[in-house]
Formats: structure tokens, C-alpha cells, sequence
């Protein structure tokens, strides 16, 4: 049976939904307080097991505090039938906290604290025991933990037939190098990311004019620059980049393919877009890793994203895969 592991954080979402972020030195009356589980690796390993027909095993690599935060989102895993043996309960930390504050029409802004997460640095041998089986499939990575360089160092080193999937979220300008990218399989970043990627690699971009312009100049714009993403990364495997394009959908680009363009699915109201692109990120993977084509992968990922934000939460708005109808 393939194998999808993630390694990353789990975080608790403190959200709070307001008509707009205050200012320096403001303070404004917010409309409500909730409190989710999240975190990246959270939803992506969720995303990757809910949306799966039962013919993936999915595993999670994480830290968690010894706190009952911790204990209930352990418990969500394992209720979505996730592979836990790995994630490690430190008895002198806490969980990692995710402060969201959402906007009135859904965007949000994230501040993250990372708790048990700051931890999550493994060892060789500890890398020899979570890959003592997986022999394929893929390895999905954030920024949301120290070691992603070392991970990918490791993979390569020792599993190179494994996917390396790849989200550069936090955006980390000391992690975007050729030599890093050269390990990477699927990269997917959004507009702003792949801007940024470009930027650091030597490029030179005006983010005014791509804010600016039309629908159908970004799809241009990011189509070629898809292409060029695709240059840097990894030819050998999946050789995968997608660039997400928020409301207006996507373009992506893979081995033997041009670059092409998916709209977004639209929908009657957006209510918080808190984990849409874990959502996607892990509907994605999870559709190459069942043999499925790229168009057929996205296809399906834009489907399950766009019932998450039609939902409060993270966590808990990711489908399962009866609900995604195509």
C-alpha cells in the first residue's frame, strides 16, 4: 500500500472573526472568538486521510505538549485514521498556537507560536525509524518546524525514490535556494510565495504590475513563471509546480506537459479560508499518489478546498472523500 507521511506542526487555532484588523495602536471591537485545531501538518495529514478512498496510508511526524490541547488533537488524527506512532508528547513544552484573525469576507492573517513544534528536530536515527518501511509514495513538508533542509537532505541521501511535496509557507527567504529546490519534487506556493521564490533566486519582479493586472495577464504571467519553477526543481520524478491564484484558481505545470490553467469552483458564500490550502496541497498529492494525472489531481483538490472555506475551522471543515463530487 503507497504511503503519504507528514511531517510538520500541529497547532491549536485561537480564531478571531472581526469586520476588519486594527491598526497600530487601535483597538476595535471584534465579532466573535472560536478555538480550532490546525496547524499545516495537521491539516494536511487530515486532508490526505479524510479524502482518501482507504487505499493510502497516511502518517503523521510531529510534536505535541503533554496539555489537553495536545491530547484532542492527537485524538482527531486518530479518529481520521492516521498513522500517529510518531508523534512525540514533550513533557516540558506546550502546544503550538496558531493566532488567526479573520476579516469580514473570509481572509485571514496568522500568527503563529511554535511551541512543541520548535522541537520537532530529528535525528539520523530517528529518520531511519520512520522510513524503515516507506519505500514510496510522498513526504509533504512546511516551514512550520525547523529541520525541512535536513529532512530533505536525509530523504534524498537515503530514499531518494520518495516524493518530496513541498509547501515554502512561512515564507523563508533562507530556504529558497537552487540547491534546496533541486531536492524538491511538487512545489506548489501561492502568488505572493512564487513571487518571492523568484525574487531570491535573482529575478526581478514588480509586484505592482501582477497586482494590477488582469486576470488573464497573471494566468500569462504565473504560466510562465511556472515554467520556470519547474527549470529548478527536481526533473527526475513527478517535476510538479503549481501556483495557486486565490479566488481565481490555479496554473500548474508537470512533466511533460505546458503549463495550464484550473478555475477556482465558485461558491454562495466564503466564510473563513483557513485550511483551503492545506485542503488543496494535500487533495493533490494524494490524487498523484493514487495514479491519477495532475488535471485530474487539481480538479479533484479544488473541489475539496472549496468546501473548506465554506465552513469555520480548519481541521474541522476538510471533507471526506464522499463528499467531493467531481
Amino acid at each position: 500500500m503507497t504511503t503519504i507521511t507528514v511531517i510538520g506542526s500541529l497547532n491549536y487555532d485561537l480564531v478571531t472573526f472581526t469586520d476588519k484588523v486594527p491598526s497600530a495602536g487601535e483597538t476595535f471591537q471584534a465579532n466573535s472568538f472560536e478555538n480550532h485545531l490546525g496547524g499545516k501538518g495537521l491539516n494536511e495529514a487530515l486532508a490526505v486521510a479524510r479524502l482518501s478512498p482507504k487505499e493510502i496510508t497516511t502518517r503523521m511526524i510531529g510534536n505535541i505538549g503533554n496539555d489537553n490541547f495536545g491530547k484532542e488533537l492527537k485524538q482527531a488524527l486518530v479518529d481520521s485514521d492516521v498513522d500517529v506512532n510518531f508523534v512525540k508528547t514533550l513533557q516540558d513544552q506546550s502546544l503550538g498556537v496558531a493566532v488567526i484573525l479573520v476579516e469580514e469576507g473570509g481572509e485571514n492573517r496568522i500568527l503563529i507560536t511554535a511551541g512543541a513544534n520548535g522541537e520537532l528536530k530529528p535525528s539520523k536515527e530517528e529518520y531511519k525509524e520512520y522510513f524503515s518501511t516507506q519505500h514510496d509514495g510522498f513526504v509533504i513538508l512546511q516551514n512550520e518546524y525547523p529541520d525541512t533542509v535536513k529532512t530533505m537532505d536525509w530523504l534524498v541521501a537515503n530514499r531518494s525514490e520518495i516524493n518530496i511535496a513541498y509547501n515554502p509557507s512561512p515564507f523563508k527567504k533562507d530556504l529558497i535556494t537552487h540547491e534546496i529546490l533541486r531536492n524538491i519534487d511538487l512545489l506548489i506556493v501561492n502568488e505572493g510565495e512564487a513571487l518571492d521564490v523568484e525574487r531570491y533566486l535573482g529575478g526581478s519582479v514588480d509586484n505592482g504590475k501582477v497586482d494590477a493586472a488582469t486576470k488573464s495577464d497573471n494566468i500569462s504571467r504565473f504560466s510562465e513563471l511556472s515554467t520556470k519553477l519547474q527549470g529548478m526543481i527536481n526533473p527526475f520524478k513527478v517535476n510538479t509546480v503549481i501556483i495557486t491564484m486565490g479566488s481565481h484558481g490555479c496554473v500548474f505545470v508537470s512533466k511533460g506537459l505546458e503549463p495550464q490553467f484550473h478555475p477556482s469552483r465558485k461558491v454562495k458564500e466564503v466564510v473563513d479560508t483557513t485550511g483551503a490550502g492545506d485542503t488543496f496541497f494535500g487533495g493533490v498529492v494524494l490524487q498523484l499518489a493514487l495514479g491519477k494525472d495532475i488535471g485530474e489531481a487539481v480538479k479533484f483538490a479544488t473541489v475539496a478546498s472549496s468546501l473548506v472555506i465554506q465552513k469555520k475551522g480548519a481541521a474541522e471543515s476538510i471533507p471526506k472523500y464522499e463528499d467531493v463530487s467531481c
